[in-house]
């Protein structure tokens, strides 16, 4: 699944930045993000403040994806809904219910979003891919603020909705 919001310098910055949050010297920094709540908490940690160096993003979408990005730790190139998608092992229901799914479709908030992306986080195992993970983000705020200018196969939903159900045939 190709980006949708992120340019070239932006992803090398996030990449950076995911690199060295998981470095052994940044664990309190890792950890303290990862006790955070809500994106009110994640805005007074160093650790954002960091990233906000490295991009000039918004604040808010800024601190999703510096929220998101503490938990994981395995990453991989998978985009989040394809992995979301994928059956169990053994088994044909994807590991993300379709009802946790549809929630997280239905995220009206930024709060809600981030928990209900936390929540997917955790069911992946810690897995994902920090770029796209960042990418999806970024679409999902941008999408919340300017709803006109996202509609139909550009809308966030849709792109995940793609990945979710298509890889049950390619599983």
């Amino acid at each position: 699944m190709r980006l949708f919001i992120l340019k070239d310098e932006e992803q090398q910055a996030i990449r950076e930045w995911h690199t060295e949050l998981h470095d052994k010297d940044h664990r309190g920094d890792r950890a303290r993000l990862r006790r955070c709540d809500t994106l009110d908490a994640v805005m007074l940690e160093p650790a954002y403040f960091r990233l906000c160096q490295k991009n000039k993003r918004d604040a808010e979408g800024l601190a999703l994806i510096a929220g998101l990005l503490a938990w994981v730790e395995n990453p991989t190139d998978q985009p989040t809904a394809v992995l979301l998608g994928r059956p169990k092992t053994g088994g044909d229901t994807p590991l993300f219910s379709e009802l946790r799914f549809q929630r997280l479709l239905a995220s009206n908030s930024v709060n809600d979003f981030y928990q209900g992306m936390r929540r997917a986080i955790m069911q992946l195992g810690k897995t994902a891919d920090p770029i796209q993970l960042a990418d999806e983000s970024l679409h999902w705020r941008a999408q919340q603020r300017w709803p006109d200018s996202y509609q139909g196969t550009r809308q966030w939903q849709y792109r995940m909705a793609q990945g979710y159900y298509e890889p049950k045939s390619l599983a």
